[in-house]
C-alpha cells in the first residue's frame, strides 16, 4: 500500500448548532448547546482513527459561527475550506427520549451553508484529497448547494479520487421523488454509496437490502453499504457481498450512528482495505458511538476501536489500524 499520510478525507455539507433537552421538550426550561452535522461527524470519525480530514462548508458571520470556529479548532480537522457569510448559522433542536431515541426540528432555511456554490468547489485544490464525501442533505438544503455537491462529485471523479455519497434522506427537507432524482445524478460518479435501509426503501422502493444495494450498483456505484440499525449492515460490490451484525453492548445515543459507520468505512477505503474489512471497521466505530450520547462527542478514538476489534477477533481491522501513524488516537481525559 502506498498511501500519502498527509492526504485528506474531504467532506462537504452543513454543520449546525444543536439545542437539546430531555423529553418532553415542551416543558423544558433550559436547553444545552452543542453542534453537529453529517459533514463534520464523518470527518471527525475519520480523524479520530488517525487519518487527516477536512470539511467544506459555510458559517454565518454571527456569534454561533464564532462559537463553531472556536470549537472546531479543537478537533484537529482542517478548516481551510470553511468560509463565512451568506446567511445565518443553521440551528436545530433535539428532544432525547429513552434508549437513545430522539426527534429533531430544523431551523436552517437561508443558512450560510445553503449558499455554497459551484464556484466555491472549483476554488478547492483536490491535490491534497485522498477521498471526497457528499451527502443527500447537502443536495436538499438549496439549489446552490445541490449544484455544489454535484460539482464536487464530478471533480473527485475526474481526479480519480474515491467519491462516497450518503443518501441521508430528510423528509422535512424534500420529497422522495426529488431526493431520488438528485441521487441518480451523483451515484454514477460515486464509488461508495451509503444508505440506511429504511430511507433507501423510501427513495428507491426495494425493502430488501440486497435489492437496494443492487440498485445502487446498477446506477454506477462500485460499493453499496446499507446500514440496517439493529440488524447490522449489508455491503455489496461487483464480485461479492457481506453481511455483518451490530456489536454495541448498550444503547445510549442512536443519533449519528450512520455517520459513524460511514466514517469508519471511509477510513478503510483510505487504507486500501477490502470491502469486508471496511464494513467491520465501520461497524465497530458505529457500535462504540451508540454506546455514548451525542452524534459527534460520542465518536470513538483509534485506541478504543482497536481494543474492541481485538476483542471481537477482527484482526483485519486491527492490522489496518496499526498501519496508521497518528497523534490523535486516544480519547483525552477530560472527555471521558
Amino acid at each position: 500500500m502506498h498511501r500519502d499520510p498527509t492526504s485528506e478525507f474531504l467532506s462537504l455539507g452543513e454543520v449546525m448548532i444543536e439545542l437539546w433537552g430531555r423529553s418532553p421538550l415542551a416543558q423544558a426550561t433550559n436547553l444545552e448547546r452543542t453542534y453537529s452535522g453529517d459533514v463534520l461527524n464523518i470527518a471527525v470519525a475519520v480523524r479520530r482513527l488517525g487519518l487527516p480530514s477536512a470539511i467544506v462548508t459555510r458559517l454565518g458571520e454571527d456569534p454561533f459561527g464564532d462559537y463553531l470556529m472556536e470549537e472546531w479548532s479543537k478537533l484537529d480537522v482542517n478548516l481551510t475550506h470553511v468560509k463565512r457569510g451568506g446567511g445565518p448559522t443553521g440551528v436545530y433542536v433535539s428532544e432525547y427520549g429513552d434508549l437513545g431515541s430522539y426527534e429533531t426540528w430544523y431551523y436552517r432555511k437561508g443558512s450560510a451553508a445553503s449558499t455554497i456554490s459551484r464556484e466555491d468547489i472549483d476554488s478547492i485544490d483536490l491535490g491534497a484529497a485522498s477521498m471526497v464525501h457528499i451527502s443527500g442533505i447537502s443536495q436538499a438544503i438549496s439549489d446552490s448547494s445541490r449544484s455544489a455537491t454535484h460539482r464536487l462529485a464530478e471533480r473527485g471523479h475526474e481526479c480519480q479520487k474515491p467519491v462516497s455519497f450518503d443518501l441521508n434522506y430528510r423528509a422535512r427537507l424534500w420529497t422522495p421523488d426529488a431526493a431520488r432524482e438528485a441521487a441518480e445524478q451523483v451515484i454514477p460518479l460515486t464509488d461508495i454509496f451509503f444508505a440506511g435501509g429504511e430511507e433507501g426503501t423510501t427513495i428507491f422502493g426495494p425493502d430488501d437490502p440486497v435489492d437496494l444495494a443492487d440498485r445502487a450498483l446498477e446506477l454506477g456505484a462500485d460499493i453499496a453499504a446499507i446500514s440496517l440499525a439493529e440488524q447490522g449492515a449489508y455491503v455489496a460490490w461487483k464480485d461479492g457481498s457481506f453481511g455483518i451484525k451490530p456489536i454495541a453492548r448498550r444503547l445510549e445515543g442512536l443519533q449519528g450512528a450512520g455517520d459513524a459507520f460511514a466514517g469508519g468505512f471511509a477510513a478503510g477505503v483510505m487504507l486500501d482495505q477490502e470491502p469486508s474489512t471496511c464494513a467491520r471497521l465501520g461497524t465497530v466505530v458505529a457500535g462504540l458511538k451508540v454506546e455514548h450520547q451525542g452524534p459527534l462527542l460520542g465518536l470513538p478514538f483509534k485506541d478504543e476501536v482497536r481494543t474492541r476489534a481485538n476483542e471481537l477477533g477482527w484482526h483485519d481491522v486491527t492490522h489496518a489500524l496499526d498501519t496508521i501513524v497518528s497523534t490523535s488516537s486516544s480519547r483525552p481525559a477530560e472527555t471521558t
